[in-house]
């Protein structure tokens, strides 16, 4: 029975194929639209549940939040040091507190100052955490070691745009390669916050002063991030920050904006579930229309398969097993239909990475919901069960007729 299905099959070829790419298309759409849309949700989320309070230069609140938690944007600016020192003064609401800055790239991937805090929470596969007491260290990212070729003990040079020419002459050891993470942190080149005074504000010899640097205060970040005590501290720090003016002691006055980066995250995605929604409802859609297809098409087949039909009763075939080699036929459709879609949707996935990763956001292409795997098997059986109604039908009358 499987291998008249199969010649059946072979003789279909342009009715069989236009099923297969029916079911292909409506299923990989429906599984990459579910698996995008969560992954990016979840990514999102998890992010903004690392610091309670960022704050730093006026200006947008969503790219202050998505430059400091993603590393997508441009920083808006700057702020002083001294921001930090106060912060770190104020044990009553604050419990830990995290400098960044943003300045550079290498081959394309941003360079981030900072504290070894900001990664307590990553693992160091390769290598060592650089020292925060040293400077031109770098602990870099799974994917900026993976395609540019690094390891523990290389040098790099960066530069001050993607299209700069000029490099900074002094190299930066990779001393260490971070596990990868599946998050912006695996395109991200993690150096001490006084590498990157040093490369753009300091001679040597004050960037090797660090704690007498630190105490007076001197030095700019992009964003300082704070982990309040509790959430109640939180707001204090919030109203107490936001809108406030500082005045450096070479006389630039700043202007403070505070922000509590789960507010901006759930904005974000209040905004992005109305588009999940929209494609969701697209796929409703497609999946709709793949019924009717599915449908048409097998009711041609049956109608063209009449007198072939009728020739196998005339030879004894009964029609449980006439139906029984369509349901079989449809079900090796569907079935091999439903795997390139899977397998369409991890492509897509591959594809999507670089313009997701816009947004923060580092696709995983071995991360499967099992609502994807309900998806394709509801997919699978629209696509039997058209031919199983018909089927049934057929069998309920004495013959078949021409």
């Amino acid at each position: 029975m499987l291998r008249f299905a199969l010649k059946n099959m072979a003789i279909k070829k342009i009715q069989n194929i236009l099923i297969v790419l029916s079911i292909v298309i409506s299923a990989g759409i429906a599984v990459l639209a579910y698996n995008v849309a969560n992954q990016v949700s979840d990514g999102i989320t998890k992010g903004a549940s690392y610091y309670s309070v960022i704050i730093g230069p006026s200006g947008s609140q969503t790219q202050l939040a998505m430059n400091t938690m993603y590393f997508t944007d441009e920083p808006l600016g700057t702020i002083p040091y001294s921001v930090v020192t106060d912060l770190m003064q104020d044990g009553t609401k604050v419990k830990s507190v995290v400098p960044f800055a943003m300045a550079d790239n290498y081959n394309g991937y941003n360079v981030v100052g900072t504290t070894t805090d900001f990664l307590k929470e990553k693992t160091v596969k390769e290598g060592t955490m650089y020292e925060d007491n040293e400077i031109l260290q770098a602990v870099v990212g799974h994917n900026v070691a993976k395609y540019n070729r690094l390891k523990v003990g290389d040098i790099i040079h960066t530069g001050h745009s993607i299209n700069s020419a000029e490099l900074h002459a002094e190299g930066i050891t990779v001393v260490g390669i971070l596990e990868e993470s599946h998050s912006a942190y695996d395109n991200i080149v993690f150096t001490q916050l006084r590498t990157l005074w040093h490369m753009h504000e300091h001679t040597e010899d004050d960037a090797h002063e660090t704690e007498e640097g630190h105490e007076h205060g001197s030095g700019t970040v992009c964003a300082v991030l704070v982990n309040a005590k509790n959430p109640a501290y939180a707001m204090q720090l919030v109203s107490e920050y936001d809108g406030k003016i500082i005045t450096a002691e070479d006389g630039d006055v700043f202007t403070l904006q505070a922000i509590e980066p789960m507010d901006i995250v759930r904005d974000i995605l209040n905004e992005a579930d109305d588009t999940q929604y929209i494609v969701f409802i697209l796929c409703g859609v497609i999946l709709l229309m793949n019924i009717m297809i599915i449908s048409i098409i097998t009711l041609l087949n049956m109608y063209h398969s009449a007198k072939e039909i009728s020739l196998m009763r005339l030879i004894g075939i009964s029609m449980k097993k006439i139906n029984l080699l369509y349901i079989i036929q449809n079900g090796i459709i569907g079935f091999i239909s439903t795997l390139l879609a899977f397998g369409l949707s991890k492509i897509c996935l591959l594809l999507m990475n670089n313009y997701v990763a816009s947004m923060g956001v580092v696709l995983n292409m071995g991360m499967v919901y099992p609502m994807e795997f309900v998806i394709l098997l509801a997919v699978f059986l629209i696509s039997v069960i058209p031919t199983a109604i018909w089927t049934f039908c057929m069998s309920r009358k004495d013959g078949v007729r021409d």
